[in-house]
């Protein structure tokens, strides 16, 4: 009899830790179509990073405009680190930009400007480039249909790479035109900016979009072109770290800038 009362009492036990078990599992992930990555990659964004670029080289040399942008906040403001390197000398500056102005460090003051005054593109310019980026959110059919899938899986979480290569000219000339729009430092930067896009020959672009589970993970796009016939020019536009500035605001020591100095170059 306590033989027979020791076995219901361990039959009862495993049925408890099965049962314990069934509970803790966990249904397994599917993979998702093409199709569905695509419409994944698609997804808004309210903050993260872009970092835009302009090269401009020949076989011994090249020039490289640099722009290193974190975006966010409620209403979307940019702090952006330019660089510019040329015969192996970089220099760079910081700035902020906001609906209003463009806040300059001068080291050891800021100062506060008119963007497109300074730099040739405006607020609404910089927006429409990182935020409202059309080669993400509304891609042509042209580019979906040229995306080729791998995935991967770990720990149960699929990692999805959308890549495509493309010729197409009018695919690659819109992709190109926002980077040469609101990567120039300066007025007379983005007056050269503006005559390469329109005399340069379009030659290839490349894109290339992670998905992580079910969120875009980064998402790369460079355009290949020649000038003449001795220099290339390679511009292109790389996100990452969404969803990592969606409090961004421009600081105090900043927002207080003093006016930037003009330079009146008239004769007395």
């Amino acid at each position: 009899m306590k033989l027979k009362k020791t076995i219901i009492g361990l039959s009862f036990a495993v049925l408890f830790l099965l049962g314990g078990c069934s509970k803790q599992e966990k249904k397994a992930t599917s993979a998702l179509t093409k199709t569905q990555v695509v419409q994944k990659a698609k997804s808004s964004f309210k903050s993260g990073q872009v970092i835009q670029s302009v090269t401009l080289g020949t076989d011994t040399s090249n020039q490289v405009a640099l722009a290193n942008t974190t975006f966010g906040g409620k209403t979307t403001v940019y702090h952006i680190t330019n660089q510019t390197t040329s015969k192996g000398k970089t220099s760079s500056t910081e700035e902020w930009v906001n609906l209003n102005n463009v806040y300059i460090n001068g080291q050891d003051t800021w100062y506060k400007a008119d963007l497109e005054k300074l730099t040739g593109h405006n607020y609404a310019d910089l927006t429409d480039a990182i935020m409202n980026n059309h080669m993400i959110t509304n891609p042509s059919d042209k580019l979906v249909s040229a995306y080729k899938m791998k995935k991967s899986k770990k720990d149960g979480v699929y990692t999805y790479t959308l890549t495509a290569k493309s010729t197409d000219q009018a695919l690659m000339k819109k992709a190109a035109a926002p980077i040469f729009d609101t990567t120039a430092q300066s007025t007379n930067q983005a007056k050269i900016f503006s005559q390469i896009k329109k005399v340069g020959k379009y030659q290839s672009m490349n894109f290339k979009a992670v998905i992580k589970g079910n969120k875009l993970s980064t998402f790369n796009v460079f355009v290949n072109m020649k000038l003449g016939k001795l220099m290339y020019v390679k511009v292109g536009q790389s996100y990452g770290n969404f969803g990592s500035h969606d409090f961004l605001r421009v600081p105090d020591s900043a927002a207080n800038a003093k006016d930037l100095p003009t330079t009146n170059t008239k004769k007395k």
